[in-house]
């Protein structure tokens, strides 16, 4: 286990500064480091004393939480309304939903309102009402915190330097991912859904097919000066979608920076068409509002008027029952609840994974089904193989261009309260024509050029450190605690030395940010389990730019942001030249090459490791119905159910495919009854 603060580079200056003592050379920061010595070994004895209360615990509890690497999140600000009690075992109900995020939330209500008893699990706590989670321009503070998985990748070896570990953030409290993300709503380009049904044999699963369900969960919030296309945007759903207004004035000039270097304004990218440039809409509740998490939109409301709908935090999934007998069939869950009791839940219908693409396929593999022969190094007998189960992993890489504005932003970022990344450019570059070429059907756009202006001071801190990573890197070579601690304590100091939210503004409204990401990458990942204990987090490998595409896609991107970041309606607000050094756009393929390695990092977009496919094809998990292929009553409702992960931010997506999953769930087994009750009558 990593222990948790600054301790390995600590211990590693403190036995430099002891050889030094040795040789009688002591140098001023030897003696300041000895000096503070008491303070570190105060901060360990606590950091033990954190580790052995959290012994045994599962990763949702309070003292699991307590070891996380960015405390952010007060004690008090996890309610418990909702926490898992041992009287679930003597309910009965018809479904039971693991994961209570993005998916899970919407696949659960749309099963509650169909009448139906539900069982809605979380193993994270509930801090989805606490101002860190609501405010959404403090959500980078939120990673690797309290309410993060706290997953890492495995040693990146096309990434610089080589081996880098890379933290990939995934929410744990209700309303998962949707409490911790940017708040971006984009669902994709048409032609990702059309690719699904076409090219990937997922019937059903058309654009005609999800706009229905992306329409009923959005409820799109006109603005001042347009209003959207009813064909293509809803207006009931219970998730609010804004754009900013008043527009900030950097935006605008983004906006006319992409239309004057060549590419159009699209003034709705969520409608039937994606490339262009945009303002970013937000699932906030109201045009400057807070956030709209998953959880708060769909199951709150329901909660007075659905008595058969519950929910159980806290309350971790250790594996699925299955029935052998006469077929493998789902049967209920093995759940461990805070306190450490392990107790059984039978479901008289289906059993719903919504765990998201990193947690579902851990589930599946501890529970018999996955590869046989990794099943079997763990001591796991397998129930059901399905050598796919964890593989096909895609995500989309991002690299930044930090900046330093030319001077104060005129209005507070505060006013509106959105994370920062407020324009956008859906962009094809050429490598993706290419493609489309070949594959004789079009693709959309590949390239997501994201504009970031007004940054939160829970940001500045890890920009400068990430700026910084490389002096890390010289005492560990991994630098994750070292990072984590010092972003809480240089936060804090920021916040005293500086009690004037003008003066923070002052010097966060100097940061600005030109990210472009990789929507149609080309790398395929993997993940597998580290052993048969189902507290342990399974290992990652997204293999980021393996695939020499995704490099070649990148280059040609950067040198498009180049552009826009050169063009005179940008330089008035930002130096291009960088807060670190920038190649130029026409600087040599291996340069941008290597800045893009060197950068590079994940979105946060986890996807396709259950993916879907035609029955029987032994390439998928699922069936196009999202069953699992060789398991009775059992589906994937998440991000891993993609065959290919789509053009953009995953959350939309992820909504709609939990709210499709559960209406799909519902009309079956009330066409079943139905037609049940129809025989019981003739008879």
């Amino acid at each position: 286990m990593e222990l948790p603060g600054a301790l390995p580079s600590a211990g590693c200056l403190a036995l430099a500064a002891l050889l030094r003592v040795q040789h009688g050379a002591l140098p001023a920061a030897g003696k300041v480091l000895l000096a503070a010595a008491p303070f570190f070994l105060l901060r360990l004895r606590r950091a033990l004393q954190r580790i052995a209360a959290a012994k045994g615990k599962h990763p949702g509890t309070a003292e699991q939480r307590a070891l996380c690497f960015n405390p952010w999140v007060a004690k008090e600000d996890f309610e418990e309304r909702f926490i898992g009690k041992e009287d679930l075992q003597a309910e009965d109900f018809d479904f039971v939903v693991v994961g209570a995020g993005s998916a899970g939330c919407a696949c659960a209500a749309r099963l509650a309102k169909a009448n139906f008893s539900v069982l809605l699990l979380e193993a994270g706590g509930e801090a989805q009402r606490s101002y860190p989670v609501q405010t959404p321009r403090k959500m980078w503070g939120l990673w690797q915190s309290e309410v993060d998985w706290g997953f890492r990748s495995e040693p990146q070896e096309s990434l610089l330097p080589k081996g880098r570990r890379v933290d990939m953030e995934r929410g744990k409290t209700l309303g998962g991912c949707s409490a911790i993300n940017y708040n971006m709503w984009v669902r994709g380009a048409p032609e990702d859904f059309d690719r699904w049904e076409k090219e990937c044999g997922c019937e059903g699963w058309g654009f005609a097919d999800v706009l229905p369900h992306f329409k009923a969960i959005e409820r799109m919030e006109s603005s001042h000066d347009k209003a959207y296309e009813s064909k293509y945007r809803g207006d009931q759903g219970p998730v609010s979608v804004a754009t900013l207004h008043p527009p900030m004035p950097e935006v605008a000039d983004f906006l006319r920076a992409c239309e004057e270097t060549g590419d159009a304004v699209n003034e709705d990218h969520n409608a039937s068409r994606l490339p262009g440039a945009c303002p970013v809409q937000f699932n906030t509740n109201g045009p400057a509002g807070g956030r709209e998490d998953c959880f708060s939109a769909f199951i709150e409301p329901l909660l007075r008027w659905y008595p058969k709908l519950r929910v159980a935090s806290e309350t971790y999934c250790r594996k699925l029952l299955l029935d052998s007998s006469p077929q493998v069939r789902a049967t209920g869950v093995e759940l461990e609840l805070r306190g450490g009791e392990i107790i059984q839940v039978k479901c008289r219908r289906e059993v719903i994974l919504c765990a998201g693409a990193l947690n579902t396929p851990q589930l599946l593999m501890l529970s018999g089904v996955g590869p046989p022969e990794h099943l079997k190094t763990h001591g796991i007998g397998c129930v059901v193989p399905s050598p796919q189960v964890g593989q096909n992993l895609q995500d989309h890489p991002l690299c930044a261009a930090v900046l330093l504005g030319q001077n104060m932003a005129p209005e507070s970022a505060m006013v509106q309260n959105t994370s920062g990344l407020n324009g956008q450019l859906f962009w094809q570059s050429e490598t993706d024509k290419q493609r489309e070429q070949k594959l004789g059907h079009p693709l959309g756009a590949d390239i997501q050029i994201i504009f970031l202006n007004r940054l939160d001071s829970s940001l500045a801190a890890k920009v400068v450190l990430t700026l910084a990573n490389s002096l890390f890197e010289k005492f560990t070579p991994d630098y994750r605690s070292d990072f984590k601690v010092t972003t809480s304590l240089l936060k804090g100091l920021v916040d005293r030395l500086l009690p004037s939210e003008a003066l923070r503004d002052s010097i966060r409204n100097r940061l600005f940010s030109l990210t472009m990401l990789n929507n149609h990458c080309q790398s395929r990942g993997s993940l597998w389990l580290k052993s048969r204990d189902p507290h342990e987090l399974p290992a990652v490998d997204p293999r980021w730019l393996s695939h020499p595409e995704d490099v070649a896609a990148f280059v040609e991107a950067y040198r498009r942001m180049r552009k826009i970041m050169t063009h005179p309606a940008m330089t008035k607000h930002f130096s291009p030249e960088g807060v670190k050094p920038l190649p130029e756009g026409d600087a040599p393929f291996e340069v941008i090459a290597s800045f893009v390695r060197e950068n590079s990092q994940t979105t946060w977009h986890y996807s396709c490791t259950t993916r879907m496919g035609p029955v029987g094809d032994p390439a998928a998990v699922c069936d196009p119905k999202a069953r699992v292929q060789g398991v009775a009553n059992l589906r994937v409702a998440d991000a891993g159910l993609m065959p290919i992960v789509v053009s953009g931010n995953t959350n939309a997506a992820c909504i709609m495919i939990g709210d499709k999953v559960g209406h799909m769930v519902a009309e079956e087994h009330r066409a079943a009854a139905s037609a049940s009750a129809g025989v019981r009558s003739s008879l």
